[in-house]
């Protein structure tokens, strides 16, 4: 899991050769490759977007002084008309297939992007993931308010993973924020733009002075991905954010309008966002789909890198059946910034050593499916299977909640033989998941807090039963006795 917040903000590049700001995009043929360049970051200038549409076409000139990062408003009022046509026809020319949603599923070339993502470099196109944007001053306080992470602590250029989580810190979703200038930029699951929208401004007040839009249909995302991926960016002359901290972005130009680049493409390793305006996505992805020794990979691929990569997913980890902490997003998670929906519960569980099921990998030697049980070695259910996948290469990989108390204690699972639906295997910590809270962000413990072993749990539990029950015996007698009293006197009467 990556750390909940950066630290680092993005470092102005050096000025290149052409105006700071400007854009390079050539079709000249250089051993077959299209060659782009992305010159210096856009937030070293206020662009001037609401000039007429022919100076939208020239150079922004640089200025005499450092002005404020330009964030998604710049993006989305840039007029600069479609340049490259229909992203879905570029994809349809590389063999993409695509679901009924117009999703690419895969490009027929599965083994070969599963290979380029851990030898060389991928694009997926994720624009089917929501992007909310929130403005007004109290954009970041209020987000800081709904979800897990220290929100609070990010400047302008900065980003982090945080988790939306029910009153009882239940999962919703596991989200993405970038700081910008003057708003913020909420990336969402596939699916639960709308969910996460609702959510949020049914907890807004006009004292908050914040709203919230929707800017995924206008928009488009693709995340580049794998070992090669900070060369890829240093290609198209976007290498400024290359190495800095999770969730760094900066503002860059593509045939006259802004793209963002984020560190940081949703799975962990090497990876980048880059999020631009949808009458130029043909073109980006055409250009970073011709970069020498990059392939485009679809949702089958990403779900196959997911599943080995342990991150979870709404509507089979991400559900309303596990806390944050369950799920192994403690890198999400702050339990010192104060109160916000769910850290009540979140810092109970915590403090009380009350987890007991965690998200685990397992690795399999032969199929198997969602929902089968997963069995420990003395045929014990320690949980069932919420992903399964196989890959080109034939490895057999699955997540599950496994059960993690033994006698009232919590105990590591890593590396534990386990079998499910016939198959056997064992347990693995998956690269994205975290046991550990963010450093500062962890609240100390009450010694009185620590567990009781299960003995002494059942022990009192049956303590508590047997009391009750006697008040309610006592309860009875008493009510009894009263109802024969009351007999017995009008017997007397009569």
């Amino acid at each position: 899991m990556h750390q909940a917040c950066c630290t680092r903000p993005v470092v102005a590049a050096a000025p290149l050769a052409r105006p700071q700001g400007a854009l390079c995009c050539t079709r000249a043929a250089q051993h077959g490759r299209v060659v782009c360049k992305l010159n210096a970051p856009l937030r070293q200038q206020e662009p001037r977007w609401g000039a007429a549409r022919a100076a939208r076409r020239r150079l922004p000139r640089p200025p005499a002084a450092a002005a404020e990062l330009p964030d998604l408003d710049a993006l989305l009022e840039a007029g600069v008309p479609e340049i490259g046509g229909d992203l879905a026809d570029v994809q349809a020319q590389q063999n993409a297939v695509f679901d009924d949603a117009g999703v690419v599923v895969h490009f027929r070339n599965d083994s070969r992007a599963m290979h380029a993502l851990e030898h060389a470099a991928v694009v997926v196109d994720r624009s089917h993931w929501g992007r909310l944007r929130l403005a007004g001053e109290g954009r970041l306080a209020f987000l800081h308010g709904q979800s897990t992470a220290n929100l609070t602590a990010l400047s302008p250029g900065q980003g982090c993973d945080t988790v939306f989580v029910t009153p009882q810190g239940r999962c919703i979703d596991l989200a993405t924020v970038y700081a910008q200038g003057s708003g913020a930029l909420v990336l969402v699951s596939p699916g639960m733009a709308t969910a996460v929208r609702q959510r949020l401004e049914k907890h807004l007040f006009p004292a908050d002075k914040v709203q919230v839009s929707d800017v995924g249909p206008r928009t488009c995302m693709f995340s580049l991905l794998g070992p090669q991926a900070d060369a890829v960016l240093r290609q198209l002359q976007a290498g400024d954010v290359a190495g800095a901290a999770y969730g760094s972005h900066t503002l860059l130009s593509f045939a006259g309008k802004p793209v963002i680049v984020a560190v940081g493409g949703g799975l962990p390793g090497t990876g980048y966002t880059l999020i631009a305006d949808e009458s130029v996505g043909a073109d980006l992805w055409r250009i970073m789909t011709a970069q020498e020794g990059v392939e485009p990979m679809g949702t089958a691929c990403w779900e196959m890198a997911r599943v080995m990569a342990g991150r979870p997913a709404v509507g089979s980890e991400l559900t309303d059946d596990y806390t944050a902490l369950d799920a192994g997003l403690y890198g999400a998670v702050s339990l010192q910034k104060g109160c916000y929906v769910g850290q009540e519960t979140l810092a109970k569980v915590h403090n009380l050593d009350a987890v007991r099921q965690q998200l685990w990998g397992l690795e399999m030697e032969a199929p198997c499916v969602v929902g089968d049980p997963v069995l420990a070695a003395d045929g014990r259910q320690l949980g069932a299977i919420t992903s399964y996948i196989d890959t080109p290469s034939g490895q057999h990989r699955a997540l599950a909640y496994l059960k993690c108390r033994v006698e009232g204690r919590q105990v590591d699972l890593e590396g534990t033989a386990v079998s499910a639906g016939g198959s056997r295997g064992r347990v693995v910590l998956p690269p994205f998941l975290s046991r550990g809270f963010p450093a500062g962000e962890q609240e100390a413990a009450a010694p009185a807090a620590a567990p009781a072993p299960a003995a002494q749990d059942d022990a009192e539990a049956a303590a508590r039963r047997a009391q009750k029950l006697a008040e309610m015996q006592a309860r009875l007698a008493a009510y009894q006795a009263t109802a024969q009293q009351q007999q017995q006197q009008q017997q007397g009467t009569e």
